[in-house]
């Protein structure tokens, strides 16, 4: 090998230890990148997974409320039923009672049709076996 060989060799290593020095100081950076990179990710990665928590919480917080509100409902409109049930009985209480008054009153009225027409009955029938004479004797 002769010398200008040896010195474009020495100067060929040269420039690759240049270029090898470079690329190191580059990938060095690089990772640096990708640390500080990973670390921000890392940190967005724990903030949705707290925003998420809060938002599980508060879903669960709301559920319950509207699981509240929904007993409470319930329970109105329970109280509501039994209060119309004892309404309607009380109701039917009330129109038996009518409907037994309106009977008696009916009856009432039945019995003193049929007497009075018992009593047309046995007028006609004594003005017609009566004589004349004996009901102007019994008018004067």
């Amino acid at each position: 090998m002769t010398e200008s060989e040896s010195n474009e060799l020495r100067i060929d290593v040269g420039v690759l230890k240049s270029q090898v020095s470079t690329l190191t100081t580059l990938c060095g950076k690089m990772d640096t990148v990708i640390d500080k990179l990973i670390e921000q990710h890392d940190r967005h990665i724990a903030k949705v997974y707290t925003d998420m928590d809060a938002r599980r919480k508060e879903t669960d917080s709301d559920i319950k409320e509207i699981h509240g509100r929904i007993d409470t409902v319930i329970d109105k409109l329970q109280l509501s039923e039994l209060r119309i049930m004892e309404e309607l009985k009380e109701l039917g209480k009330e129109m038996k009672k009518a409907h037994e008054d309106e009977d008696k009153a009916l009856t009432s009225l039945l019995q003193w049709k049929w007497m009075i027409a018992g009593g047309i009955l046995v007028l006609s029938w004594l003005i017609s076996h009566i004589h004349y004479d004996t009901i102007e004797h019994l008018l004067k």
